[in-house]
């Protein structure tokens, strides 16, 4: 996915009147919402299907485990985006290790650092299990100069909280409830990590691109202070392309849907993306690549990809 094509995206969102306030009156704001609560816990073992979260917000007594963090996850990501939100129409950005700490609270865990050695599953590494404030002042320092190379830092900063764990658990939701806090702070809507799978795989393989950068100063640093300018220096110099790549993807996604949606209030009719490529002389095979690519704004209704003309046309050139 060409960053570019999510630049331009961005800017006609904005020129339509930007990102919603998320509220659930909003349907496509709660569509999202729900569906990254949905694979953020399912990318930590919890399944829950739509009718069985629907049933759960409704205010129905959750009956399973899954239900119960699926609703807790909701709130806290509902709350925390509408503070997001508020960076957003203000200009302002508001991140602190007080912040970091309530959502993790908020998620159901006790919002202090770890304070003794952990290990994470199926990782590589062991992250750091000493001088965790240090190192989360130096992940703060960086989301506050995210500007150059917007991207790619997002995920280095993604990737630098979850490698620095620095929680006892809830480190994996609470980091993608941030990552999501930082997009909607910049005008961005919230992106959804799928977890299936294979795209769970994905993802922990963007992870682990990332620790690979940073392996020997994990190492050195594991139990003595930090030199902040050797840190900082390296995180400069990192990438995540894998993380990228994935992030590009989920962002296409929901700025098209976004984007489809402010149509739709105008009142512009969507048709099939295949009609409509085919009165431009395309044939019917373009569909799913030109889509892949970005070159096409559209949104996925069951088994059809649908849009308008004018967003069709939009950036095939």
């Amino acid at each position: 996915m060409d960053e570019k094509l999510i630049v331009e995206r961005k800017k006609l969102l904005d020129k339509l009147g930007g990102i919603p306030e998320p509220v659930i009156e909003n349907k496509e704001w709660l569509y999202l919402l729900e569906e990254e609560t949905r694979n953020s816990i399912l990318i930590e073992g919890y399944f829950i299907n739509e009718d069985e979260l629907e049933q759960a917000l409704a205010g129905n007594k959750p009956v399973s485990k899954s239900q119960e963090e699926a609703v807790r996850y909701f709130k806290t990501a509902k709350f925390i985006y509408s503070l997001a939100y508020e960076n957003y129409k203000s200009n302002e950005f508001l991140f602190g290790i007080p912040l970091i700490r309530q959502i993790n609270k908020e998620l159901g865990f006790n919002g202090e650092f770890k304070k003794e050695k952990i290990k994470i599953a199926g990782a590589k590494f062991e992250p750091p299990e000493s001088y965790i404030e240090e190192w989360m002042r130096i992940y703060i320092d960086y989301v506050y100069n995210l500007n150059e190379n917007f991207f790619n830092r997002i995920c280095v900063s993604h990737a630098f909280f979850e490698e620095i764990h620095p929680f006892t658990d809830g480190n994996g939701r609470t980091g993608r409830i941030l990552l999501n806090y930082i997009l909607i702070s910049n005008g961005y809507p919230l992106v959804i990590i799928k977890g299936t799978d294979k795209k769970k795989q994905f993802y922990y393989k963007g992870l682990e691109e990332f620790d690979s950068q940073l392996f020997d100063l994990f190492i050195k640093y594991k139990n003595i202070p930090l030199d902040k300018q050797e840190v900082s220096k390296k995180l400069k110099e990192a990438k995540s392309d894998i993380l990228k790549k994935l992030i590009l993807e989920a962002l296409r996604e929901s700025l098209d849907r976004l984007i489809i949606a402010k149509y739709e209030d105008k009142g512009t009719k969507l048709e099939p993306v295949n009609k409509l490529l085919k009165d431009l002389g395309y044939s019917p095979e373009s569909t799913r690549q030109l889509i892949k690519r970005g070159k096409i704004v559209a949104v996925k209704i069951k088994k059809t990809w649908y849009s308008t003309k004018d967003l069709v046309k939009m950036f095939l050139v």
